[in-house]
């Protein structure tokens, strides 16, 4: 994100205020992938049934990182 708002100072002349503005632009499609990990895992986490015990460390480690 930092390059992000150093590469809009540089080449399009943009003021530090306004080069940050221009990174919340950027922020929600990065953090899709992290949630979409996070939230593909929690029913691996939290879930039920049978084989439990070899399905259950996978999602506790996605979601714990």
């Amino acid at each position: 994100m930092i390059d992000f708002a150093l590469e809009a100072e540089r080449k399009e002349g943009k003021g530090a205020l306004d080069a940050s503005t221009k990174v919340l632009d950027a922020f929600p499609p990065l953090m899709m992938t992290p949630m979409a990990a996070l939230l593909g895992g929690l029913p691996l986490a939290m879930g039920t049934g049978v084989r439990l015990e070899l399905r259950r460390p996978l999602g506790i480690t996605i979601g714990g990182g």
